[in-house]
């Protein structure tokens, strides 16, 4: 009996596993009917310059994992009352979660822009023991496009 059904068990697993990969992939080739690039010729006369807004933040790390923000554009930090802002420019700016945080104040000064671009981005750490003190600041220049 146990001659019969042990290679029966195998026979069945095989079967059962073999049947669970059949998949069919049909392509078919299509043409699109839309340009393969679009060209906007932009050039510095296009654009008006608004200004420029500097955003900074002031936390501390400690044992490289717990992080507390003390300071969010040298106002004291309210973690009850988070405004966070996706800027968006010529190319997406990627901004970390505590910059986001401070980057409301870009908008407040220039509502009416149309793209930001990062002018610098400075970075100082104070070494403290078991921890470290974080000060980042960036510069951010507003732009808006020329009406004609």
């Amino acid at each position: 009996m146990k001659r019969i059904l042990f290679p029966a068990i195998v026979v069945l697993a095989v079967v059962v596993s073999s049947c669970s990969q059949f998949r069919i992939v049909s392509e078919r080739e299509t043409m699109s009917l839309s340009p393969n690039y679009v060209r906007l010729d932009l050039k510095l006369d296009d654009f008006e310059y608004m200004g420029k807004s500097e955003i900074s933040v002031v936390s501390r790390k400690y044992l490289g994992v717990f992080k507390k923000i003390d300071s969010v554009n040298n106002e004291a930090y309210n973690f009850r009352d988070v405004k966070v802002v996706n800027l968006s420019g010529l190319s997406n700016i990627k901004l970390k979660t505590e910059m986001r945080k401070a980057a409301y104040k870009v908008l407040d000064d220039y509502p009416d822009a149309s793209f930001y671009v990062v002018g610098s981005d400075y970075t100082k750490v104070h070494k403290l023991f078991l921890g470290s003190r974080h000060l980042r600041s960036m510069e951010i220049h507003a732009y808006k496009y020329k009406n004609q």
